[in-house]
């Protein structure tokens, strides 16, 4: 399982998101740009998830997903 990022993401509303993705570091904005509307941003969140958060979230490689709390 490769790790799994948070991103913030900010709507063109000025929303504020947070974002997983499974992916290397260096391709997650890339990733997660690609899955958001056109205007929105995107930037990396320094806090690194453990390997058994990461695990718990059961996200496929190359997976990006809105988090959602519940």
């Amino acid at each position: 399982m490769k790790e799994v990022h948070l991103l913030r993401v900010i709507t063109d509303s000025g929303e504020r998101q947070i974002w997983l993705a499974a992916t290397d570091r260096d391709r997650a904005v890339e990733e997660v740009l690609d899955a958001i509307p056109e205007g929105w941003t995107v930037s990396l969140i320094e806090r690194e998830l453990s390997a058994e958060q990461a695990a718990s979230l059961n996200m496929k490689p190359g997976e990006v997903r809105r988090h959602k709390l519940s």
